[in-house]
């Protein structure tokens, strides 16, 4: 229960350095990805866990995308997300939770894999959306830490559902927030 209240805070912290834009979001946002790859381990929620592996990875590749973007004198707060990223990259979320529940419900234990799966795939997408700046990814999150909600307390992680309400309430101010500096 300590790893997994250690990695609601680094959650917290880093949902905050994400709603002001500080790149410092992608460091703490790695190392709440590490401490949660246990925690799911542990409650057999494998869609979740290996959730936390593609954080990490979006976590470096954020840092440089940010870093990039911190060079050019007059890159935009929020850039628009446009129809055709929007379309494709939601077509490509579909099939992905396609492969992922499919592959959750034949091959592992997974206590709810339609919703880790969901979960999961929610997450990716709204993360490759947060690494482009793009305001949208709030609504994602939204929506998914909602459902992540739901989840997490049918299995019993407490801090982890409080987690995902502190979320949800700051994916409500970070969308108002990004829509004001867009």
């Amino acid at each position: 229960m300590l790893v997994e209240i250690a990695g609601a805070i680094a959650g917290l912290l880093y949902v905050y350095l994400e709603i002001i834009q500080k790149k410092s979001m992608w460091i703490v946002g790695g190392i709440s990805a590490l401490i949660y790859v246990t925690v799911f381990l542990d409650s057999g929620l494998y869609a979740a866990a290996i959730l936390q592996v593609c954080f990490l990875l979006m976590s470096i590749y954020g840092w440089i995308v940010w870093g990039k973007a911190a060079d050019e004198e007059n890159s935009p707060k929020v850039n628009s997300l446009g129809w055709k990223k929007m379309f494709l990259s939601i077509l490509s979320a579909t099939l992905l939770y396609v492969v992922v529940t499919l592959i959750l419900i034949n091959y592992s234990s997974d206590p709810m894999p339609y919703t880790d799966s969901l979960i999961a795939v929610l997450s990716l997408l709204a993360t490759y959306w947060v690494t482009g700046k793009h305001s949208e990814n709030w609504i994602v999150w939204i929506i998914n830490n909602a459902v992540a909600i739901y989840l997490y307390a049918s299995q019993g992680l407490y801090p982890t559902v409080f987690l995902y309400v502190v979320y949800l309430l700051a994916a409500l101010i970070g969308y108002r927030h990004w829509r004001k500096i867009a």
